[in-house]
């Protein structure tokens, strides 16, 4: 472990003493490879989730120096989680479709029916953005179940708010940007198949990062404390038998004793007895034995 910690150090101290320049030419190509990648895994549609998830993935592993081909490890991470991306993907498509309908409901009625319906989709609008921005990131890092992974995800964007709202910014802001305003979409296009969805993606991974270090420093503490918690459970109920056992010990003692006792003054109370019958006192205070 500590070879392993001195040869990551090595590695980061090596770049960093790399001229800044090179250092960014390289940071650019590597967010144009995975760029491209991503644009054609997204070609299918419904292969969005996947797409995403490896665009994560690479980027943890990239910036952990822990991979260096781009396009077969970005191929790896599509195929390793495409099933549960495409689950989340197509699930999220889902609920997008219905809050649509909710909305397209809500400007048609009036009264408390669309009160209700209002409620709802926020309700549901909050959800959904507490779980998208961590999502795939989740399932790029971990090895999780789908449920376990919404939850997860859920409960990052609540504990690290801050972080949450970063990376929400990161993703809609130029997108909405560009949808607000379709002139800038129509100047920039070519950027989105270049760069942008990489560049924003390795933006938002060192925020990432950041929280799943702290999230599995937290888990190694709390199992350290559960475990010299067990220990001295374990501890104590070894003591708490050792002096059962030793008090237990002392009462067959006690009984021991005590039973003996008891023979004795009962071994005492017939020889008084037999000697009252055996002997008698006359007046002188002399004992005659009795023939």
């Amino acid at each position: 472990m500590n070879e392993m910690t001195n040869n990551q150090d090595n590695k980061n101290s090596g770049r960093d003493k790399e001229p800044f320049l090179r250092r960014a030419m390289d940071a650019f190509g590597t967010m144009f490879a995975l760029n491209i990648c991503f644009v054609i895994g997204c070609i299918p549609i419904f292969t969005i989730g996947a797409s995403f998830t490896a665009l994560y993935a690479m980027c943890i592993r990239l910036q952990e120096d822990e991979e260096e081909t781009v396009v077969s490890g970005f191929i790896h991470e599509f195929k390793r989680s495409f099933k549960q991306s495409t689950i989340a993907f197509l699930l999220l498509l889902v609920a997008v479709a219905v809050m649509l309908a909710e909305y397209i409901m809500i400007k048609r009625v009036t009264g408390f029916i669309s009160t209700f319906y209002t409620f709802v989709l926020i309700i549901e609008a909050v959800l959904v953005a507490l779980v998208v921005p961590f999502l795939f990131p989740l399932i790029a890092r971990y090895n999780n179940t789908l449920s376990i992974t919404v939850r997860n995800a859920m409960v990052l964007s609540i504990t690290y708010l801050w972080s949450w709202v970063k990376v929400v910014i990161a993703w809609f802001v130029p997108i909405f940007i560009c949808v607000k305003y379709p002139v800038v979409f129509v100047s920039i296009w070519y950027m989105w198949l270049l760069l942008l969805f990489g560049a924003i993606a390795w933006g938002t991974t060192h925020t990432m990062r950041k929280i799943f270090r702290l999230n599995e420093q937290r888990i190694i503490d709390t199992a350290e404390k559960e475990r010299k918690a067990a220990e001295e459970a374990l501890l104590n109920n070894a003591s708490l038998r050792i002096l059962s056992r030793w008090l237990s010990a002392l009462r067959n003692h006690v009984h021991t004793f005590y039973d003996s006792t008891v023979l004795l003054n009962e071994d005492l109370k017939h020889l008084t007895s037999l000697a009252l019958i055996c002997t008698g006192n006359n007046d002188n205070g002399i004992v005659f034995l009795n023939m």
